[in-house]
């Protein structure tokens, strides 16, 4: 018999940085709150963020691991980069993400 507590939990997706905390489903290996925290930026200050969470730094880097993050006006997701893509173009190809300037 199934565990149906348990079975919830696990549909639940997992920041691709911890494994712990829950994050939004609808973007690819999204990073929680917590570990976006850790965020750096190239030159490994911490990672910027224009007002009202429009645009920001692009990559960064949470605990060595290259992610990229996508701005709108909500604020913005931060998403692990398996591929080390070269820019947010490839980013968004490889993953399937609709491309926006």
């Amino acid at each position: 018999m199934i565990d149906a507590a348990r079975a919830d939990k696990d549909d639940v997706t997992r920041c691709s940085i911890c494994g712990l905390e829950p994050v939004e489903d609808a973007f690819p290996r999204a990073v929680c709150p917590r570990c976006d925290a850790r965020a750096l930026n190239d030159a490994a200050a911490p990672a910027a963020v224009g007002p009202a969470g429009k645009g920001g730094d692009n990559p960064v880097y949470i605990d060595g691991r290259q992610c990229w993050r996508h701005y709108g006006i909500d604020g913005w997701v931060t998403m692990l980069d398996l591929h080390n893509c070269r820019d947010y173009y490839e980013f968004c190809k490889k993953n399937g993400l609709p491309y926006r300037e």
